[in-house]
This record gives C-alpha cells, sequence and structure tokens, in this order.
C-alpha cells in the first residue's frame, strides 16, 4: 500500500493527504469497474440541465462524493502551476471558454482518472510517456 500512495504522490499537485483521501474514500477503487464510474462516483461527470425541449449547458452533476471533489481542487490548482502537461492541457481549455471554473473541474477529473490508472496499473508517473510510443515498440518487427 505505500509503494502505491508514493506512487500517486509523483504526481506534481498530489501530496500524501490527497493520495490518502482519494484511496479511503473510493475504498481503494475496489468498486470501480472503469473511469467512466469512478467520475460518476466523484461527481464530475458531465450532464445536460434540460427540461422538455430546452435544453441548457453542461455541467457537472454534483451527485457524488463531496470530500473526494473537495479534495482534488488544490491539487488541482497547484499542477497547474507545476505540472506542464496540466498547464497545456488548461491553456486549450481556456481559449475555448473564456470563465476559468470548467478547466480547473477538468483537471480535477484528469488528476482522478489519472490516480486510478497509476493505482491499477502499480506504476509509477511518467510525465513523458505516451500510449503511441509504447504501441510502437511492441509492434517493433523482430529480424
Amino acid at each position: 500500500m505505500a509503494r502505491k500512495l508514493a506512487h500517486l504522490t509523483s504526481v506534481p499537485g498530489i501530496g500524501l493527504t490527497t493520495a490518502m483521501v482519494v484511496v479511503s474514500e473510493t475504498n481503494g477503487f475496489g468498486l470501480m469497474e472503469n473511469e467512466r464510474q469512478l467520475a460518476s462516483y466523484a461527481g464530475l461527470d458531465v450532464v445536460q440541465r434540460q427540461s422538455g425541449l430546452s435544453a441548457g449547458a453542461t455541467r457537472i452533476s454534483r451527485r457524488g462524493n463531496v470530500r473526494l471533489r473537495t479534495a482534488l481542487y488544490l491539487p488541482a490548482v497547484s499542477s497547474l502551476r507545476f505540472n506542464p502537461q496540466q498547464m497545456a492541457f488548461y491553456a486549450r481549455l481556456r481559449a475555448r471558454q473564456p470563465s476559468g471554473k470548467p478547466g480547473v473541474i477538468a483537471v480535477m477529473r484528469k488528476l482522478l482518472l489519472l490516480c486510478y490508472s497509476l493505482w491499477k496499473n502499480d506504476c509509477a508517473y511518467d510525465p513523458h510517456y505516451h500510449p503511441a510510443h509504447c504501441l510502437e515498440k511492441e509492434v517493433a518487427p523482430t529480424s
């Protein structure tokens, strides 16, 4: 368990307290089968407000675990200062929408899903990881 918590704290912006809250509130990701279930459990899933024929804007559902969302807010803001990948992601979102709050919420969701992936795969955070590079290495011809 200490090794897996160390993997979670290797992400810039996530400290030991946040890692422990995420693991304890999700019960070690034991009940989650996929990332959609996790986002829904945290209340970070996107829903559209509608009534009859009128459709409103999309928002997060906020039906999930409020302690989990609270624990992820400050790490998301911190990762926007220290994690280049999150900064680029946030900049792309800010280019589309002038308000910064939806971008921070998207970073919260991204951090939660990153924690889930690191916990399930039992590996440390690699800032230079790219899935396409892994596929090229696996498919490389062996002559």
